[in-house]
């Protein structure tokens, strides 16, 4: 497909996609299932530029294209040639101005600079304690914001939250993950109650839950790493989800690394999982790498720390 005709689509790609099979109720912006690999609460398309741009936390991301050649298993001239015949009598929508880097460097400072540090018996120790997670001192990567704005097409509102710093390889901030809350420690009643800030992630990224160790574990979101590392008895990060684990970069000092996979039904999780023990091992450095799996299917390693809870 020629530039000319590739900007044509631009704006497009919500008519666009139904014609490849894409359902408009995945095209709504709210996260869900994707359309690609199923799931259950994985994908969302968030079209930036106006370009079809979407992210799945098991698919990675793409634009319309990608999104079209994925679920109609065609490649890029099939998909191309095809939307040649149908573009021009798309209606456009003007997309929406990304703000620059600059203004959401200045968005999450002023985010994390207005929260405080966790206190037992705020709503993220409550929320933490909820899932079985319960921490003498908490780890300072980890913040409480007692409003915090949730937007989800023209209406806003406001909710407390635990807001994760995702530090780059560099050890520079990259940006903030947030888990939206009720007073009482519990997910906010919201489509998406966990939500990354806007901007680019550099690759390999991760929430430091703690020091850097010789010995350290990396596992896919929050409470399934600090779950991990209580029954582990390990220092362990959280990769924030499956795409990123893949891309995962230990720290200098890390010599054998245990991955904290996912024990998922249709085996998204365990894919991951193995694919960065892989590289690790494989790599230049040569890490010692293992993965480690809940026992039964369906469980992550916070469904296992609660289990253990209850039995004992």
């Amino acid at each position: 497909m020629t530039a000319p005709a590739r900007d044509r689509c631009q704006g497009r790609w919500r008519e666009i996609l139904p014609r490849f099979g894409v359902d408009a109720r995945y095209l709504t912006g709210k996260h869900g299932p994707c359309p690609i690999c199923v799931g259950r609460d994985r994908f969302r398309f968030d079209d930036k530029e106006g370009r079809g741009t979407w992210i799945c936390s098991q698919c990675g991301a793409g634009d319309g294209f990608a999104l079209a050649m994925g679920v109609k298993k065609l490649d890029f001239r099939e998909v191309a040639a095809e939307i040649e015949t149908f573009v021009e009598n798309m209606p456009r929508t003007a997309p929406k101005v990304a703000r620059s880097d600059v203004a959401l460097r200045e968005a999450m400072n002023r985010l994390w600079s207005g929260s405080k540090p966790l206190v037992h018996g705020d709503p993220v120790a409550a929320y933490l304690e909820r899932r079985g997670i319960r921490l003498q001192e908490f780890p300072t990567v980890l913040r409480h914001a007692e409003s915090c704005l949730f937007v989800e097409g023209g209406s806003s509102t406001y909710h407390p939250a635990m807001l994760a710093k995702v530090t780059a390889p560099d050890g520079k901030p990259a940006t903030i993950h947030r888990t939206y809350l009720t007073n009482d420690g519990q997910k906010a009643p919201v489509s998406d109650p966990r939500r990354i800030m806007p901007g680019k992630i550099e690759k390999g990224s991760a929430i430091r839950l703690a020091p850097a160790a010789p010995i350290m574990g990396i596992a896919e979101g929050i409470e399934t790493a600090l779950s991990a590392a209580i029954i582990w008895g390990i220092p362990c990060w959280a990769a924030v989800n499956s795409a990123m684990l893949m891309g995962w970069e230990p720290p200098e000092c890390a010599a054998e690394i245990y991955v904290f996979g996912d024990n998922d039904e249709k085996f998204g999780g365990q894919s991951a999982a193995y694919a960065l023990a892989h590289r690790l091992a494989a790599g230049q450095r040569a890490l010692k790498a293992r993965v480690e799996l809940p026992i039964d299917p369906g469980l992550d390693w916070n469904d296992a720390l609660q289990a253990e809870t209850k039995a004992a």
